[in-house]
């Protein structure tokens, strides 16, 4: 099973996640604005997001590939999101940090809504997940150890936005919060560009 594709797949996907994305910046955003705890549900939503996606490069790859329609649907979908999420953080009035601790129940699920949909709306969640699956691993690679590697990937991926919530959550990274609404408007910015630059490339 630990064969060379596995390191190589593993090496690349690593790379991946030191790569600061919308993800990245959203559990950051939760983290200081809430609490490592509570950002933790940001997390889970973006690893079942990716784990669909995965799921989908096992099954519909063959399927897909004939409708690339629907690819650039999710693309023009994720586009759209990133827009959403930009004018979201730049609009966004600065934080307190009484009400940043108090989160409730509704805001745990509303969290873990917004990670899964930043997984599933980031356009380029699905093209890498279809270009990594299908050039690493081989065709003829057995079922059980395809299912690995699904696994091995949304346990790393977890263990890393855990690991990101955690550190940038704690009580001494509140003293960040702060300073969060410059962030705020800077990521804003950020992906308001990158959003309409993929709608001038569409």
């Amino acid at each position: 099973m630990f064969e060379p594709q596995f390191f190589t797949l593993t090496s690349i996907y690593f790379l991946a996640l030191l790569s600061p994305g919308q993800d990245f910046f959203l559990i950051i955003k939760h983290a200081l604005s809430h609490g490592y705890k509570k950002a933790w549900c940001s997390c889970l939503g973006i690893a079942s997001g990716n784990a669909l996606y995965i799921a989908l490069a096992y099954i519909g790859y063959e399927f897909l590939s004939r409708y690339p329609v629907i690819l650039s649907l999710v693309e023009m979908g994720g586009a759209a999101f990133l827009f959403y999420l930009g004018c979201l953080l730049f609009f966004a009035p600065k934080p307190h940090l009484d009400a940043a601790l108090h989160v409730s129940a509704k805001m745990a699920f509303k969290l873990f809504m917004q990670g899964l949909f930043s997984a599933l709306l980031n356009p380029k969640n699905i093209l890498f997940y279809f270009s990594l699956l299908f050039t690493i691993i081989q065709p003829e690679t057995a079922l059980h150890v395809k299912i690995f590697y699904a696994v091995w990937m949304i346990a790393l991926l977890l263990v890393w936005d855990i690991f990101v919530a955690f550190l940038f959550g704690n009580q001494r990274a509140l003293k960040l919060l702060p300073y969060l609404y410059i962030v705020q408007k800077i990521v804003g910015v950020g992906l308001i560009g990158f959003s309409l630059h993929l709608a001038f490339t569409f």
